[in-house]
């Protein structure tokens, strides 16, 4: 087996500027045991050094030096983006808190004062050395997240230039990483600046700290002239350079079609519903009225007759009217049956109008409970199409069954309000309540029936509910008649 290699990383290396051949010597002796050490015997030499590659990992720089002092050469690292992220420690003979005040603004990381202790520098250096290549570890593991993330990032300077970019932005843009960096911004999202100003304008942050605000879909213009949409999140991190601003972008031009396809899926879905809504409702109506125009009359002819039979042959059949007697008892609960299937499956008041079917509905709920219920009506109650009148119907006979079953209430009032436009229709009760999100949870059929019925409608329902606050249930539905839907 051959044995694997890795390649041994450099020293780091550290560049002193200062303009005593005496202390560069030293420091020399000093750190090149450890680091790679350059040196420069003034200011403008050691920029120059410091400004080509490789660049040094730590500067030594001295204050007092002819032409070009270390203020200086310190204020122009800073201003330069390849060595503004150099640190620098700050050489003196100066003891003074002014001027050790003036270094750490300019951006020293640390201030030696001479004559120079050998611990303490190699101590120093070591410190700076190691804080350096931990920022910069995090600098690349940043880098690599930004780069190899799944979504479009963009980050770009406080006059919204972008700095930044990885591979999701160029192959969704359809621009290389060389075009993209120093676009304005807006040439990819022409909403953007304005979205970013709005969405950041009230975050007041530190250096340091970053602030998210999220927005809505915007569009997103591609290489070509041809547009996606985007869903973006917007963040703003002051840094000691001035801010930046990040777009983090997800393309959601699948996940509309996505929704679209669902949405068109739901809709056939409840079209298909609703047509089997109104096949059921069909044969309810035909069997209720098989049931009571032939069954009803069988039996009504039958009663009839038993009738008879004593007139007829009690004189010779001792005992008959006694078995009549009985017989017609049962006939009688038969046809009582009759009508009573008859009226479940298809109420006859519904061919009078919703209204009298509502009010029809309300004596029957009395006539079982002990809770008083009232109907009000509102508006023109002109008549609207069976289909619509029967849905209705079918969602408060629902909300009664589960009233009688599990409010316990004492009073319930239903509410019809006619507009030209639409209708609402809400039922109340005063009983003990529930959890809308819990029952919706459990999936119980009875409220996803009656909405699934609202939805039918092309309207909405809502359930307002508290438990120990009693319950209402508000329909509300538009009133332009449906298209004819027949049974396939």
């Amino acid at each position: 087996m051959q044995p694997i290699f890795h390649d041994q990383a450099p020293n780091p290396l550290v560049l002193v500027v200062d303009d005593t051949p005496e202390i560069l010597s030293l420091i020399h002796a000093l750190l090149s045991s450890t680091y790679q050490v350059k040196s420069a015997n003034s200011g403008r030499k050691g920029l120059q050094i410091a400004q080509a590659d490789p660049a040094p990992d730590l500067i030594l720089l001295d204050i007092m030096m002819p032409g070009m002092d270390g203020y200086e050469v310190c204020i122009q690292l800073k201003e330069n983006p390849k060595t503004r992220d150099i640190p620098v420690i700050f050489l003196t003979a100066k003891s003074d808190i002014e001027n050790e005040e003036r270094g750490f603004l300019l951006g020293a990381v640390d201030y030696v004062t001479k004559p120079i202790g050998p611990s303490v520098l190699l101590a120093r250096v070591k410190t700076q050395i190691a804080a350096h290549a931990q920022r910069r570890s995090l600098e690349g593991m940043f880098k690599d997240v930004i780069e190899f993330a799944p979504v479009i990032f963009l980050i770009a300077d406080q006059d919204l230039n972008i700095v930044q970019t990885n591979a999701q932005a160029e192959q969704h843009f359809g621009y290389s990483s060389k075009e993209l960096v120093g676009m304005d911004l807006k040439q990819l999202l022409p909403q953007g600046p304005a979205l970013m100003r709005l969405a950041t304008s009230q975050l007041n942050t530190q250096p340091g700290e970053a602030r998210i605000d999220a927005n809505p879909e915007l569009v997103c213009l591609r290489h070509d002239g041809s547009t996606f949409p985007g869903s973006a999140t917007f963040s703003r991190l002051e840094t000691l350079h001035g801010p930046l601003y990040t777009v983090v972008l997800v393309n959601v031009s699948d996940k509309k079609e996505t929704l679209k396809k669902l949405s068109e899926s739901q809709e056939s879905l409840r079209e298909l519903a609703a047509i089997n809504e109104t096949a059921r409702e069909n044969e309810r109506k035909n069997i209720a009225r098989e049931v009571h125009d032939e069954l009803g009359q069988v039996m009504t002819a039958l009663r009839m007759r038993l009738s008879l039979m004593p007139m007829q042959f009690g004189a010779h059949i001792p005992g008959l009217a006694e078995s009549v007697d009985s017989m017609k008892v049962l006939v009688d609960r038969a046809i009582k049956g009759v009508r009573n299937i008859a009226t479940v499956l298809r109420p006859e008041a519904l061919n009078l109008g919703l209204i009298p079917a509502i009010e029809w509905l309300r004596d029957e709920f009395l006539r079982h409970n002990a809770v008083r219920c009232v109907v009000e009506c509102k508006g023109s109650s002109d008549p609207i199409d069976e289909m619509r009148a029967m849905l209705i119907y079918r969602i408060l006979q629902e909300s009664l069954t589960n009233i009688s079953r599990y409010a316990k209430a004492t009073e319930v009032k239903i509410l019809v309000n006619f507009t030209p436009s639409e209708m609402d229709v809400s039922i109340s009760d005063d009983g003990c309540g529930f959890d809308p999100g819990e029952v919706m949870i459990r999936k119980t059929f009875g409220l996803l029936g009656m909405r699934e019925r609202a939805l039918t409608l092309g309207g909405d329902l809502m359930i307002l509910s508290r438990p120990g606050r009693g319950t209402t249930i508000a329909v509300k539905v538009p009133l332009k008649h449906l298209p004819e839907r027949s049974a396939p």
